[in-house]
This record gives C-alpha cells, structure tokens and sequence, in this order.
C-alpha cells in the first residue's frame, strides 16, 4: 500500500506534464535504447522472441508518439486527473 499511495501522490496534473515533456524531448534516445535493448535480447535468444520484441518496439513507437503530442504543452490537460 505504501507504494501505491506514493504513486498516487507523485502522480499530479503538473508532474505528469513534466514527464510527457521530457518524453518528448528525448524521444529519440529512448527509441534507440529501446532498439537496442531488443537486439542484444533477440540476439542471446536466437531469435525466438522476434515477435514479442517487435511487439514491444512498435508500442514504445506508438505511445512516444502520443507522448509527443501531449508533450508539446508543459501544462496540464486536465486538472481533475
């Protein structure tokens, strides 16, 4: 429970604007983090989760780019969030 609530508490309109922000800055690095992170995985894995690890590098895709254009705005959306 202590994990939660402090997650609850850190997770304000203002900090969650912060960090799409951050997110959309450092887009880039991210997806090159991320890209080869797949790799040396699919590479000690022989390949065997090439499915999952597409998967996985699709959704870092999508959701940075949703960041993106959430980002562009430092300020919070919605305050009752």
């Amino acid at each position: 429970m202590g994990l939660l609530r402090n997650v609850r508490r850190l997770a304000t309109p203002e900090n969650i604007a912060k960090a799409k922000g951050a997110v959309a800055k450092n887009a880039d690095k991210i997806t090159d983090t991320v890209g080869k992170a797949t790799t040396a995985i699919d590479g000690r894995t022989g390949g065997k989760y090439r499915d999952k690890l597409d998967t996985v590098e699709d959704t870092v895709a999508r959701n940075l780019d949703k960041a993106k254009d959430e980002g562009d705005d430092p300020r919070p959306t919605d305050p009752e969030r």
